[in-house]
């Protein structure tokens, strides 16, 4: 590829036409003078590499050229993979917007244009073809000079964007929301439309719902929830916004300030069994992991009236502690006054308040004296505490994570059958 530089033209905008050369000229001068470009790409072979040149010559403004060369230019592969090589190299060192390039395939063989409609359309919005009131041939032959017009048309894909659509559901839908967002903010680029931009939004959101960040969740999807006010205020009956106002609701129930509470833990046993839908066991150990000790610490936390939360008693308080909890050495206050809580620990609190709920845990720890493996309860928490991701070296597999799950449904009543509140897949009806 070679290129020569001329001044920019006074008062031309820093825009580019792309161009396909071949056959007659007058339909490639025809475009190139519609626009007036500051600069000017030109697609060509070997052979209309000097058409190319003279069509240049001929302009009556010093717009800047790049001609852009294919050998093999009957062949749709290597005339595609040229301009994908070339286009983006062109926009970095011109610095010029994919937004401010048009795309003309009028000229060249059919091969070329075909090629440059497909690299094109992943990249810009703009198309033009120049057509003919006459032709030669009765209207099959070549454009009569003089005759051309010019058809400006929008990149189908960029309105469409079918195929792109497809692939950032498949990203929403296999949890990859951030990837679905950066394909939704393409869509949405390219073809002008601020509904995949909302949709964007909400996928941003998603990402923080689903890495357990609550807070940043609710802002994200509460911005999106402005938006979608004055996006859809003509369609009260898009199922969107009620989509967006359940996940801003339980967002904000489960960002508390300083303690857990049921819907927290609720969604951490819907995190932990997502995450393990995504084979992430050593992950998804975890996040089951604190939801156990979650429910001994809100149970603790109900049964002394809000003295412990989240498994801590703090100093000023101490004093509070009942005598049946004050009798566990476990709840003797430390050097600094508190008093901090393990999992095993929570349940034996609770178990002291007269708490019928842990009966079958302490029932079953009771036995843990008799061996390794006799516990089905300390079985279950050492998959966790031996993993990767806790104290050891060997990752969480889809057993370890599922002798866990039996465990802790069966011991704390949790249902772990499905998610009580599923994050929504993405409905590409939303955009229609």
């Amino acid at each position: 590829m070679n290129s020569t530089d001329f001044d920019p033209p006074t008062g031309v905008a820093n825009g580019a036409v792309l161009i396909s050369v071949g056959g007659s000229p007058a339909p490639i001068l025809k475009s190139l003078r519609s626009e007036r470009a500051a600069h000017v790409w030109y697609f060509c072979s070997a052979g209309t590499r000097g058409v190319a040149e003279e069509i240049h010559a001929q302009l009556d403004w010093h717009p800047k050229p790049r001609f852009i060369e294919v050998e093999r230019y009957e062949e749709l592969g290597p005339c595609y993979s040229e301009l994908r090589s070339w286009i983006p190299q062109i926009l970095r060192e011109t610095r010029v917007a994919a937004a401010d390039v048009r795309v003309d395939y009028t000229g060249g063989t059919k091969t070329m244009s075909a090629a440059l409609v497909l690299a094109a359309t992943e990249l810009f919005s703009r198309f033009s073809y120049v057509g003919s009131l006459q032709r030669e041939g009765d209207g099959l032959g070549v454009t009569v000079d003089g005759k051309e017009h010019m058809l400006y048309q929008a990149n189908p894909w960029s309105e469409l964007a079918v195929r792109e659509l497809e692939r950032a559901r498949d990203f929403w839908d296999a949890l990859n929301f951030r990837a679905a967002e950066e394909m939704l903010r393409k869509i949405a680029r390219l073809s002008g439309r601020k509904l995949p931009a909302a949709l964007a939004g909400v996928a941003q959101g998603l990402a923080a719902r689903h890495r357990l960040d609550f807070k940043d969740a609710s802002r994200c999807l509460s911005s999106v929830r402005r938006d979608l006010a004055l996006l859809l205020d003509a369609a009260p009956k898009h199922p969107l916004p009620e989509v967006v106002n359940a996940m801003v609701s339980l967002c904000d129930k489960c960002a508390p300030e300083k303690e857990a509470g049921p819907e927290l833990l609720r969604e951490l046993l819907d995190n932990a069994l997502r995450t393990a839908g995504q084979h992430r066991y050593d992950d998804a150990a975890a996040r089951l992991y604190r939801a156990m000790e979650m429910q001994g610490q809100l149970w603790l936390t109900e049964g002394t009236d809000g003295l412990f939360v989240n498994g801590r008693c703090v100093a000023a308080r101490a004093s509070e502690i009942p005598p049946a909890l004050a009798a566990l050495e476990c709840c003797r206050p430390d050097a600094e006054g508190e008093v901090k809580l393990s999992l095993e620990q929570c349940f034996r609190a609770v178990h002291a308040l007269g708490d019928g709920r842990v009966t079958a845990v302490m029932a079953d720890l009771a036995v843990a004296g008799q061996g390794r493996g006799a516990s089905r309860w300390r079985n279950a928490t050492r998959e966790r505490n031996e993993g990767i991701l806790a104290h050891g070296v060997k990752p969480v597999d889809e057993r370890g994570f599922e002798r866990m799950k039996h465990t802790a449904a069966e011991f704390l009543g949790f249902d772990l059958s499905h998610e009580a509140h599923p994050l929504p897949r993405l409905d590409l009806a939303w955009l229609q």
